[in-house]
């Protein structure tokens, strides 16, 4: 096996850039929204059928309604950052692992990043859809899969930076500076 103690120093630059946007896109929707919970946002996305949307939506009068579709536009620029941060964090995490397989396997994973991104615009899409028109059942179902798709790959992105890391505090731990790769 050889040694490649290299990570790539753009690459943790944009890591940290990206999760920077990722939290002041939060940071400015909770702003925006007036302290909406997420928990309204994740039972709306995960309504899953005509009937538990129209029971949220009767809930909920015109000024909270107004308030979660402006949580939705501001939800895409908290998609740039998350997505983004993933993408690159995937990466770097992979190189800082010191392994070849999870350097290759980071590349691999940062564009389920870019498709969680995607999965969460088509669902965002959907949730305007069902809120500026009326709720139709396939609509929503597919909203609910998007957001199903989302945020299973972007837990799994997630696990696996936390394996890189893990990977990456065994090397020092051991005292081993040298990064293994084939």
């Amino acid at each position: 096996m050889a040694n490649s103690s290299s990570t790539d120093p753009g690459l943790r630059n944009r890591f940290f850039i990206f999760l920077a946007l990722a939290v002041i896109a939060m940071l400015v929707m909770r702003y925006i929204t007036h302290g909406l919970g997420s928990r309204s946002i994740i039972d709306f996305e995960m309504a899953k059928t005509t009937d538990r949307v129209m029971q949220l939506l009767t809930s909920w009068d015109s000024t909270y309604i107004e308030r979660f579709i402006n949580g939705i536009y501001a939800d895409f620029g908290f998609i740039i950052g998350y997505a983004g941060a993933l993408f690159f964090g995937a990466r770097y995490l992979g190189q800082l692992s010191g392994h070849y397989i999870l350097r290759k396997a980071g590349i691999i994973f940062s564009f389920f990043a870019l498709f969680a991104g995607l999965f969460d615009v088509i669902e965002n899409i959907g949730m305007l859809t069902t809120l500026y028109f009326r709720p139709i059942g396939w609509v929503v179902h597919f909203t609910y899969d998007m957001a199903v798709l989302k945020f299973s790959l972007v837990l799994i992105v997630i696990l696996f930076m936390v394996i890189c890391l893990l990977f990456w505090l065994l090397n020092i731990v051991s005292g081993q500076n040298k990064k293994f790769t084939v």
